[in-house]
């Protein structure tokens, strides 16, 4: 019987006396945080659940709490909250970081080195850059149909890859590493919010486009659904429209099912041309306006206005990012692979050549199925 007892008493001796740990009950949840900069003042600001007892229930408010506070560095206004809070934070179990617009287009290395060395801030959660509005308003904001916050906008991001296809999320560890390696730049969704008299709601809009440093400009819908058809692994789902082309003015709406891209950079001397292939395949979703398009002529038709849609936003995508002299595609960091002496030569003034660099797209999307018809719907006459 004895045996039995040291592990449990083991445990609570280690709470109890600390080494690292800290008493569940004596710590709080948060479940995002982040930080905006101002006035040479970092603003830290956390969203913690709002334990509710059972017996008297959410009362209609807020899930959450949301606090803030300021300080010289991040560090110390993170260690600030313990003025207004006795709980201290298990901040191992946030699901959501969060950068104000202000800190993003100041200077990334007030941030970088404290969410590196930190042991206690997990380095898979993913990132969003506030837009028009401060991390403390963000977290401030009640969701739809969901509890808190933090959560809702990382489901958000995982919901909309699948739905729309526009966004592409982000972790805190792949920043790190785009922060930290040649040749390639980060690229962050944005959230913001969206007034209305039915109550503020939550949007994701935009991408954060940085160099070096710091945010430089934004990719708008059109041009963050290029940079998504440009990510070297497969993605999967999301739509998009094309003319009708047997009735002008109307619409099809095509369905991504997956899309590969195949990019490497064409060197002749000092001169390159990236070679960009995309190969993808999906579903007739929707028709908007009359005529049968379900003829192997018309099919072929609408997989060539899909050609040349994708095309299209990936062509808007690279000229944004080559007017803000930012590689988010990693185009150097290809180059350096490929050939060291070459990015020895250019790497130094990369940001001059970046946009400069020639490009040349193929792609390829062919429609597999169309659900439950396969006839154009016909009204009676």
């Amino acid at each position: 019987m004895k045996r039995l007892l040291i592990a449990p008493l083991l445990i609570l001796s280690l709470l109890a006396t600390g080494c690292g740990t800290t008493e569940i009950n004596k710590s709080s949840i948060p479940l995002g945080f982040g930080v905006d900069y101002k006035n040479g003042q970092v603003i830290f600001t956390t969203q913690l659940a709002n334990p509710t007892s059972p017996e008297k229930g959410a009362g209609g408010g807020p899930q959450f709490i949301v606090q803030s506070a300021t300080g010289a560095t991040i560090a110390e206004a993170a260690r600030r909250i313990s003025l207004s809070n006795s709980q201290y934070p298990l901040w191992s179990q946030s699901s959501l970081l969060l950068w104000g617009e202000d800190l993003a287009k100041s200077d990334m290395s007030l941030f970088m080195d404290f969410v590196s060395r930190n042991r206690f801030v997990r380095k898979n959660i993913p990132v969003v850059v506030t837009h028009n509005a401060s991390v403390e308003e963000i977290l401030n904001t009640i969701p739809l149909a969901t509890p808190y916050t933090a959560t809702a906008i990382a489901g958000m991001l995982q919901a909309q890859q699948t739905q729309l296809g526009i966004y592409t999320p982000i972790t805190i560890i792949q920043v790190l590493d785009r922060f930290a390696t040649p040749g390639i730049e980060p690229v962050i969704p944005m959230i913001t919010i969206k007034k209305s008299p039915q109550g503020n709601q939550l949007l994701l809009q935009d991408m954060a486009v940085f160099r070096d440093r710091k945010m430089v400009g934004m990719l708008n819908e059109k041009e963050s659904r290029g940079y998504r058809f440009m990510s070297p692994k497969m993605i999967q789902g999301g739509l998009f429209i094309i003319p009708n082309p047997m009735d002008s003015g109307k619409w099809v709406t095509l369905e991504m099912s997956r899309s590969q891209a195949k990019i490497k950079p064409q060197i002749q001397g000092r001169q390159i041309k990236m070679i960009i292939e995309i190969n993808a395949e999906g579903n007739f979703y929707e028709q908007g306006g009359s005529g049968d398009l379900f003829t192997l002529n018309v099919f072929k038709q609408l997989e060539q206005l899909a050609n040349q849609e994708i095309k299209n936003q990936i062509s808007a995508c690279i000229t944004r990012a080559q007017s803000l002299d930012s590689d988010i595609f990693g185009w150097g960091k290809m180059i350096h692979e490929s050939d060291p002496k070459l990015w020895e030569e250019l790497g130094p003034n990369w940001s001059q050549v970046f946009p400069g660099i020639e490009t040349e797209i193929t792609v390829k999307y062919e429609i597999r199925r169309s659900y439950l018809r396969d006839k154009s719907f016909v009204f009676r006459e």
